[in-house]
């Protein structure tokens, strides 16, 4: 009990140090930013709500995959790889939503068509 309170207590301050993968904010903002700038540039706009949701589950399933590998606190204070996954996954879920289903299969044939 001694050696919890003085390894947690606040007088002396942290006594340990997690190495924790951190993510730069500004680099998250300029990755989305450029990956929007890129949707709308190369998607028509019929197809730009299910590519939305394409990418942002692609995206979902790395950011989760790198947290998952590097061992992110899910319960961290403020925002980590997990949070982000979310939000990618919520917009992945909000997009499918919004999208009609023949804009999908149009999508759905481009792609097949490009490979």
């Amino acid at each position: 009990m001694t050696l919890w309170k003085s390894e947690h207590g606040s007088t002396y301050g942290p006594a340990l140090h997690k190495l924790e993968p951190h993510l730069n904010p500004s680099f998250v903002v300029i990755a989305a930013a450029a990956s929007s700038v890129l949707l709308v540039w190369l998607v028509p706009s019929p197809l730009a709500l299910p590519a939305l949701g394409l990418v942002s589950f692609t995206a979902a399933v790395v950011v989760a995959s790198f947290a998952s590998y590097s061992g992110a606190d899910r319960h961290a204070d403020g925002i980590t790889l997990w949070d982000i996954a979310g939000a990618f996954a919520l917009i992945w879920v909000a997009a499918g939503m919004l999208s009609e289903p023949e804009h999908i299969a149009q999508l759905l044939g481009h792609v097949m068509m490009a490979q």
